[in-house]
């Protein structure tokens, strides 16, 4: 069963029988961006087998059309309104997201070599039952939540994935859904991060939330031992732009990215040449749309993979059948477990 977006209070300890997911968060009938009184949309459904890719040898996506799709469908699915009117299928030029902001990658190159430096600070934090913890920056007080490892060792470098949500959902939520969902908990191996920032039940402002997401990746590397060449930047749907726009004007601190419903087209528009060009390093992408996305069209999506191929990225990609609404098994079944193949040079 997978676990969705949902308000939830208490899940079951690991070991215990994965519990039902609860209702949507509270007010999602009126979230940022849907008319009052608007409601959630109904459930997607996931059970239709993925299809081909089309991706070749450059793009690096050898499992890319063989993940099963074969899983119950979300009980109650992250509600994300639209950061922009919905790229229609037969558009050619998706509108711009922060166009005016120069592609540039502004990453510091990490030390050559290695897993880089160790934690330089002793940071206290409280976990819930579910081992997920709030935290804020020594600079800035910008929040976020994490969750370890259940066999973390100081001593050891992790990889870490650093994701953000989609409008209307939460740093926490986002945390249990997309970034350590129910069914991984026991043998999680990364180092699980969702940014606040501040903006729980927004959406996200590409250019003026970029230096959070990076103070909120430095911030963790103080406390916590990450692997500097395994750094993971992630996101669904608004979060998903986040996740294009951060990673990709400062590849050189990224080994990947993992997207959920959401387009590189749509965060950089005309300049989405000009990006990937300047781009630090060809990082590795994998990509989880669904075809009838309303917000995302699937042929815009489609041609984000184009571009990525083209410009020699290596490009895992799949596309299921469904609508916009996210799901714990596109991150359990197909994203996350492509971290294992990510090293930054």
């Amino acid at each position: 069963m997978s676990l969705a977006v949902a308000a939830c209070s208490g899940e079951a300890p690991s070991g215990d029988p994965e519990p039902a997911a609860q209702g949507a968060p509270s007010g999602a009938g009126d979230l940022p961006g849907l008319p009052p009184g608007s409601v959630s949309p109904p459930p997607s459904p996931t059970g239709t087998p993925a299809r081909d890719s089309g991706a070749g040898a450059d793009a690096g996506g050898g499992d890319a059309s063989v993940d099963d799709a074969s899983v119950d469908p979300p009980v109650d699915p992250p509600v994300d309104p639209p950061v922009d009117p919905p790229v229609g299928a037969d558009a050619s030029t998706p509108p711009p997201r922060d166009a005016g902001v120069p592609p540039v990658d502004s990453g510091t190159p990490p030390p050559a070599g290695g897993p880089g430096p160790r934690p330089t600070r002793n940071c206290a934090y409280s976990k819930d039952a579910d081992g997920f913890f709030r935290m804020v920056t020594q600079t800035g007080n910008i929040e976020y939540w994490a969750r370890l490892p259940p066999t973390y060792n100081a001593a050891n470098p992790y990889p870490m994935v650093i994701g953000t949500h989609g409008c209307g959902d939460n740093a926490k939520n986002f945390a249990t859904w997309a970034m350590a969902p129910y069914a991984i908990r026991t043998t999680q191996a990364h180092i699980a991060v969702s940014v606040g920032a501040g903006r729980d039940g927004q959406c996200w402002n590409t250019a003026a939330d970029e230096a959070k997401v990076l103070a909120v990746l430095d911030d963790v590397r103080t406390c916590f031992y990450v692997h500097q060449k395994k750094v993971t930047m992630a996101g669904y749907s608004s979060g998903g732009l986040m996740a294009y726009y951060t990673a990709m004007r400062n590849a050189r601190r990224f080994a990947g990215l993992l997207i959920e419903n959401s387009s590189l087209a749509s965060t950089f528009g005309s300049g989405t040449d000009a990006a990937l060009a300047a781009a630090g390093w060809k990082l590795n992408v994998a990509i989880s749309a669904r075809t009838s996305d309303d917000q995302f069209a699937i042929a815009t999506i489609r041609g984000d993979r184009t571009k990525l191929q083209n410009a020699r990225f290596p490009v895992q990609f799949r596309e299921l059948a469904g609508g916009h609404s996210g799901t714990s098994d596109d991150w359990t079944g197909f994203l996350l477990p492509k971290i294992t193949g990510y090293t930054a040079p």
